[in-house]
C-alpha cells in the first residue's frame, strides 16, 4: 500500500510541478503551425506528471538516505521525510492552483476519440503483458525471460542493493569499488518500491510499463504536433515500436520450401540479423524490454523537444522566403533577436529534466544535447537553449563528481560503429542493409517537406554520424542507443510523408503507402514474435524467490561488505543468488564492469591469485589490499579454467560462516575480517 502511495504521490506531485510551471495552454492541442488537431492535453499531460513527479521524489528520497546512511534504516527516515513534504507540497499546490484556476477540466477525455482509445487499450495491454512475460513471480519461483536476463543481472543487483542491503553512499554491485559508473536511478526507484512493500516483479513491471506507455504517448503527441495529423502519430508509434529492415526477407530466402518457411516463423526463438549484433536484439522492441530505464529517459528527451520545437518552427516561419546562408551568419546567428529569450520558466524546467536524467540513462542526455545542438544553430531564442544546456550540463557534472572516481566518459574515435568497413560507401551498405526501406522514404520525405522539418531530420542524421564516429565507452556496440534515439525522431517524418501518400487520390499512390507501411514493420512485428518465443516459462531462467544464501547475505552483511566470487551472471545457478540478494561483488560477469569502464582484467587476475594462492601470509596481503570482506567458493570456483582452486588454503586461514550442499556442489562463504 506504501508504495502504491509513492506513485500517486509521484503524479501529483509532477502535476503541481509541471502545472505551476507551464500551465495548461490552448497551444499543446494544435500543431507547431497553428493548425488544430483535435489533440487532448492528456496524451501530453499525464506522461509529463508522471515522468516530473518521479524523478523529483526519487531523487528527493535518494540524497535524503545518502544523508541518513549513517543511521539504521535510511530508507524509512528518507521515505518517511519525502511523504509528508510531498502530501504538504501537493495540499499547497493545489490550493494555489485553484486560485489561479489552473486546474485542467474534465472536458480533456471527451476529446480522445474512439479510434485513440483503442489504441490506448491494445498498446497498454500489450506492454504490460511483455512486462509480465520477461519479468514475473510464481508462487516461489522467479521467472527471467530468455531475452532479458544478461541484462537483468547488475539491474536486478542494483535493486536488491538498495530494498536489502541500503547502498549509501552507492556502489556499483557487479564491480564493488569506491564509486558506481553506471545509471542506477530507475534500480533504486524500484528498489525503493520493493522497500515500501510492492513485490519485486510487480515493482518493477509497474514503473517499466508506465514509462514505455508514457514514451509512446508522447512520441505520438511530438509526431501529430509536427505533421498536425493525429494518423500519422499513430505511424510513428507503430513504426517505432516495430521496425523496418531488410531482415526478415533475408530470413525468409534461407527457406527452402514453403512448410519449413511456415514452421521457422512460428516457432523461432533467436532474434535474426544480417549485420553485426542484429542477433542480440540490438535494434527491437526487446531494447525496451531489458533495458527498462531507456523508455523513462526518451519522455524527458521528447518533453524537451516540445518546449523547443516552437522556437525552431516559429525561426523558419519569419525567414520564409528570406532564408540564405549570408542572412543566417551575418544576422541571424549574432543578431539580438536571435538569442533573446520569449520565456524563461520552460527551458530551466527542461535543463532541470535533463540534468536529473544523467544516472536515469546518461546514453539519453547525450543524445538530446546534440540534437538540442544543432536545432540551436539556425533557431532564434538561443539563449533558451543555453539556459537549459548549462543548468543540464551542470547537473551532470555535480552527479559525475559524486558518484564517478575520474571521467565518466572514455572517449575515443572508433568509425564506422559495428559496420565492417569504415568508408563511406561501407557505412551506407551498413545503414541499408540495417534500416530497410527507411532510408528511401526519409530521401523523399526530405525532398517534399519544409525547411524546418529538414533541419530536424539533420539534426537526427548528425546524431547518427556521430555515432559512427565516437565511441563514449569501452564497447561500441553502445551507440546503439543514439541511432535509436535518432530513428525515433526520422520515424516521424517517414510516417508523415506516408500519411500524405494516404491521403493521395489515386489509388496507385495509396497502395504504394500501404506497401510502404508493411515493409517498414514487418520486420519489427516478426521480432515481437519472436520476443514472445523467448520468453516462455519453459526459456525462462528459473530462481527461489527467497534463498538461504540470500537469506544469509541480507541478515548478516551490508552492501560495504565486497564479496569475491565467479564470474556470475543471472543464470538460475548459485551465483543468481548471490546477485539477487544485492550483495556487492568484487567482479561479477566481466562485460559488466569492462562495458563502464572498469579495469576487468586487474580484477581477474586478482581474484585467480586469491583462489589459488599457495602461502598464507600472500593470501591474507592480497585479500587486504583487495578489500574482499568474504569469499564464496561453489561449484563455478572448482570447475574455473583460469586458475586451480586452493580450498584449503582458504579454509585453513578464513572460518566458513556459512555453507550449504554437499561435494562439488558446496557453497561456502568464508569471512575474512576477523582474520588479521
Amino acid at each position: 500500500m506504501a508504495a502504491v502511495a509513492y506513485i500517486a504521490l509521484c503524479i501529483l506531485t509532477g502535476y503541481v510541478i509541471s502545472t505551476a510551471v507551464l500551465p495548461l495552454k490552448h497551444a499543446e492541442t494544435v500543431s507547431f503551425k497553428g493548425m488544430d488537431t483535435g489533440l487532448s492535453q492528456l496524451f501530453y499531460r499525464l506522461p509529463l506528471w508522471f515522468i516530473t513527479g518521479t524523478m523529483t521524489l526519487t531523487w528527493l528520497t535518494y540524497i535524503i538516505a545518502c544523508i541518513m546512511s549513517e543511521q539504521n534504516d535510511p530508507l524509512f527516515l528518507a521515505n518517511t521525510i519525502v511523504f509528508a513534504t510531498a502530501f504538504a507540497g501537493i495540499v499547497f499546490g493545489f490550493i494555489i492552483l485553484f486560485r489561479k484556476k489552473r486546474i485542467p477540466f474534465l472536458s480533456e477525455f471527451g476529446k480522445i476519440s474512439h479510434n485513440e482509445i483503442i489504441s490506448v487499450i491494445l498498446i497498454v495491454s500489450v506492454v504490460c503483458y511483455l512486462m509480465y512475460l520477461t519479468f514475473h513471480i510464481n508462487g516461489n519461483e522467479l521467472f527471467t525471460g530468455g531475452s532479458v536476463f544478461s541484462d537483468f543481472t547488475p539491474h536486478l543487483s542494483m535493486i536488491r542493493s538498495f530494498s536489502r542491503m541500503d547502498n549509501f553512499p552507492t556502489v556499483y554491485t557487479v564491480v564493488a569499488g569506491d564509486d558506481v559508473r553506471y545509471h542506477f536511478m530507475f534500480e533504486f526507484l524500484v528498489g525503493n518500491l520493493e522497500y515500501l512493500g510492492m513485490r519485486i516483479d510487480v515493482a518493477f513491471n509497474t514503473v517499466s510499463a508506465m514509462s514505455l506507455i508514457s514514451m509512446f504517448s508522447l512520441i505520438y503527441v511530438l509526431a501529430v504536433r509536427i505533421t498536425g495529423r493525429k494518423l500519422a502519430g499513430g505511424l510513428t508509434v507503430l513504426f517505432v515500436a516495430f521496425r523496418s529492415s531488410w531482415t526478415f526477407f533475408t530470413y525468409l530466402a534461407g527457406f527452402s520450401d514453403y512448410g519449413s518457411m511456415i514452421k521457422g516463423i512460428a516457432g523461432n526463438e533467436e532474434f535474426i540479423g544480417i549485420t553485426a549484433n542484429e542477433d542480440w536484439g540490438l535494434w527491437n522492441l526487446n531494447v525496451y524490454l531489458n533495458q527498462r530505464h531507456f523508455s523513462f529517459s526518451i519522455c524527458v528527451m521528447i518533453i524537451a523537444l516540445l518546449i523547443f520545437m516552437p522556437a525552431l518552427e516559429q525561426t523558419f516561419e519569419e525567414m520564409k522566403g528570406k532564408w540564405s546562408i549570408k542572412n543566417f551568419f551575418t544576422v541571424d546567428l549574432f543578431s539580438k533577436k536571435g538569442f533573446a529569450a520569449q520565456e524563461v520558466a520552460a527551458p530551466v524546467f527542461a535543463g532541470l529534466l535533463l540534468g536529473a536524467t544523467a544516472f536515469f540513462n546518461g546514453a539519453v542526455l547525450i543524445g538530446t544535447f546534440v540534437i538540442l545542438f544543432v536545432m540551436a544553430v539556425v533557431s532564434m531564442r538561443r539563449f533558451e537553449y543555453l539556459i537549459c544546456a548549462v543548468i543540464a550540463l551542470g547537473l551532470s557534472l555535480v552527479q559525475s563528481s559524486v558518484f564517478v572516481n575520474g571521467s565518466v566518459l572514455s572517449t575515443s574515435v572508433r568509425p564506422g560503429f559495428l559496420s565492417e568497413s569504415t568508408t563511406i560507401f561501407g557505412i551506407g551498405e551498413y545503414l541499408f542493409l540495417l534500416l530497410g526501406i527507411l532510408p528511401f522514404i526519409l530521401l523523399c520525405a526530405f525532398i517534399k517537406s519544409d525547411t524546418c522539418a529538414r533541419w530536424m531530420m539533420i539534426s537526427a542524421g548528425c546524431l547518427i554520424a556521430l555515432s559512427f564516429v565516437f565511441s563514449l565507452t569501452p564497447d561500441i556496440a553502445v551507440n546503439h542507443k543514439y541511432i535509436m534515439l535518432a530513428i525515433m525522431i526520422l520515424d516521424i517524418y517517414a510516417a508523415g510523408f506516408i500519411c500524405n501518400m494516404l491521403s493521395d487520390k489515386r489509388i496507385t499512390v495509396r497502395l504504394t503507402a500501404v506497401l510502404a507501411g508493411i515493409f517498414m514493420t514487418v520486420t519489427g512485428i516478426f521480432d515481437f514474435s519472436t520476443i514472445l518465443n523467448k520468453n516462455t516459462d519453459d526459456n525462462a531462467i528459473v530462481t527461489e524467490n527467497d534463498n538461504k544464501i540470500m537469506q544469509f547475505v541480507n541478515e548478516n552483511c551490508s552492501s560495504e561488505d565486497v564479496f569475491l566470487t565467479a564470474n556470475y551472471f543471472l543464470d538460475g545457478g548459485e551465483g543468481s543468488y548471490m546477485i539477487l540478494s544485492g550483495a556487492s561483488l568484487y567482479l561479477a560477469w566481466q562485460y559488466y564492469g569492462w562495458s563502464a569502464g572498469y579495469d576487468t582484467e586487474q580484477r581477474d587476475l586478482v581474484a585467480a591469485n586469491i583462489y589459488d594462492a599457495q602461502e598464507p601470509e600472500i593470501l591474507k596481503q592480497m585479500v587486504r589490499a583487495a578489500g574482499i570482506d568474504y569469499i564464496v567458493v561453489a561449484p563455478a570456483n572448482r570447475t574455473s579454467e583460469y586458475y586451480e582452486l586452493n580450498e584449503e588454503m582458504i579454509s585453513s586461514v578464513y572460518p566458513a560462516a556459512f555453507s550449504i550442499g554437499e561435494g562439488e556442489e558446496k557453497v561456502t562463504i568464508y569471512k575474512t575480517g576477523d582474520v588479521k
